[in-house]
């Protein structure tokens, strides 16, 4: 049996709002693990479309990545500011 291969996804987003913002339009496929790393400043991440604060994303240190998770076909990731007015820099998040 020839499985098809499961490529990850990646999605960025330059600068933080207080908002959320789309960094990953949806998932194409259920996913499992995560990666996600930001250069200044702290990010919230939801992996339900602004409904749920998830993730906490520390800037400047290594990526963050979460293995076992369950990201739904379809999810839409945001990202937002962990700190009102004090954006984040260079968001970026893998998922496969």
């Amino acid at each position: 049996m020839h499985m098809k291969p499961l490529y990850p996804e990646y999605g960025t987003d330059a600068t933080g709002a207080n908002t959320y913002a789309n960094v990953i339009a949806a998932a194409a496929r259920e996913c499992h693990n995560i990666e996600l790393i930001c250069t200044t400043n702290d990010a919230i991440v939801s992996l339900d479309g602004g409904t749920s604060d998830n993730i906490y994303v520390v800037a400047g240190t290594t990526p963050k990545t979460l293995t076992g998770v369950c990201i739904p076909k379809g999810a839409v990731i945001q990202g937002k500011n962990a700190t009102t007015d004090s954006n984040y820099a260079n968001l970026r998040i893998h998922i496969w």
